[in-house]
């Protein structure tokens, strides 16, 4: 999606929970690769300063991603689980 939240107008759109679940799903792997990726780069021994704070700032920052994806998974979660409504047509 190319649009800024800023841009788009509220609106009800119909979306199955079980697409939901999906793209729940990708957001867990997502955060478990994340989080596996960091922690892989723990094993990486180094004697070079410089070396040593990129990897603690690629760690950093895939902890960081992991946690917010953890994070999106919960609000998936939330999503998902809201009561099915009954939509009627004006027309």
């Amino acid at each position: 999606m190319s649009q800024s939240n800023e841009v788009l107008e509220p609106r009800l759109v119909a979306v199955d929970s079980y697409y939901l679940s999906v793209i729940n799903d990708r957001i867990q792997d997502i955060s478990n690769d994340a989080e596996s990726l960091a922690m892989a780069l723990s094993a990486i021994s180094t004697d070079d300063d410089a070396s040593r704070g990129v990897i603690v700032a690629i760690r950093s920052a895939l902890l960081a991603n992991s946690e917010l994806a953890t994070i999106l998974s919960e609000q998936m979660d939330g999503l998902i689980l809201l009561p099915e409504l009954e939509v009627t047509d004006h027309e």
